[in-house]
């Protein structure tokens, strides 16, 4: 009897290199994953049945051609089946996983006030290894905001305060842990997608920031499938969901009906207002922001920045025109 070839091996028997040889074969017989072979890899991965060393061929493969929105969606439905959570109304779902190296994350302060308005708020995030960047749960802890140790902790507090901040590893450790491998390969992998995308309280309007323009395209497209009420896209500061006031900013959104029969996708704009910016200027001293926020500075790209970001929200949730919204954010700004 002659040997088997590797090829043909059903894929029962060697499920995680099926996987592999999909996406990563010649360039006549390579094709993208289905979003049901997607959910069913990132299973394995998460149940700790896949090798290093395919883990680091699979994540590698697919950022050198970039994820698909079926795969995308296939990844996040996986981390969702993992996570499990408890009932919880919130408004809005806020990813923070690549921190700031530039700019101060002025979109704290517009959560803040979207919070006090009466929003309720789930950020998630993770703190990185750069110390050249800022992360967001420092901002958060200067700013008074409840940290959470758990999804069922954040629903108490998003209960009683409104809002909470929680790191990723206190709901999903496999995802900080997988993002982690970004130290060794040096580069970004599908991770940092369905980390932004994975909503786990299922809120009104999820918001997911990207570095690269043709990311929010793939954001939107995943959002079609996975039937969230609403979600916001864009290319923001650095890749947080923070819209630059010194360029315009487009909103890539889905809305999906209540049974999940369709989806609506459109985009809407928000100016460049800021003309003064240097982009080699970099300002990530907390106690500026802190100094802004308590009106003892000013500070003119934060300002804009902050009335941006919250006009962004209530023109998705609330359906305003830019004027409208513009206006009932700067009365937040200014009543602060």
């Amino acid at each position: 009897m002659s040997e088997r070839n590797e090829a043909t091996t059903p894929v029962n028997e060697k499920p995680f290199q099926f996987y592999i040889q999909t996406i990563g074969r010649g360039q006549k017989r390579r094709r993208s994953l289905t979003q049901d072979e997607a959910r069913d890899a990132m299973r394995l991965i998460l149940a700790g049945k896949v090798t290093q060393m395919q883990l680091g061929a699979f994540l590698m493969l697919i950022r050198v051609r970039e994820e698909t929105a079926e795969e995308a969606a296939g990844f996040v439905l996986a981390i969702r089946e993992k996570i499990s959570p408890p009932p919880c109304s919130v408004d809005i779902d806020w990813g923070s996983y690549a921190g700031k190296r530039r700019q101060l994350p002025w979109f704290m302060l517009a959560l803040t006030l979207l919070a006090r308005k009466g929003y309720t708020v789930f950020l998630h995030g993770i703190v990185g290894n750069e110390v050249n960047r800022l992360y967001t749960q420092e901002i958060a802890e200067l700013l008074n905001w409840p940290i959470a140790s758990s999804l069922q902790d954040a629903k108490q507090h998003i209960e009683q305060s409104g809002f909470c901040y929680t790191p990723v590893e206190c709901f999903a450790p496999e995802i900080k842990t997988l993002m982690g491998y970004r130290d060794e390969l040096g580069l970004r992998s599908p991770i940092h997608t369905l980390a932004r995308m994975m909503n786990p309280f299922n809120a009104r309007l999820s918001v997911h920031g990207v570095f690269h323009k043709g990311y929010d395209d793939i954001h939107q497209q995943a959002a079609t499938r996975l039937g969230d009420p609403m979600t916001a896209a864009f290319c923001g500061d650095g890749g947080e969901a923070e819209v630059r006031a010194d360029r315009k900013t487009e909103i890539k959104m889905v809305e999906n009906s209540d049974n999940q029969a369709s989806s609506e996708m459109w985009s809407f704009f928000l100016p460049k207002i800021f003309f003064d910016s240097d982009p080699t200027e970099k300002c990530i001293d907390p106690s500026v922001l802190m100094a802004v926020w308590k009106g003892q500075v000013t500070h003119d790209y934060g300002k804009i920045t902050t009335i941006q970001t919250i006009a962004m929200v209530l023109m998705a949730l609330e359906h305003l025109t830019l004027e409208e919204a513009t206006e009932q954010a700067t009365k937040l700004w200014n009543a602060r």
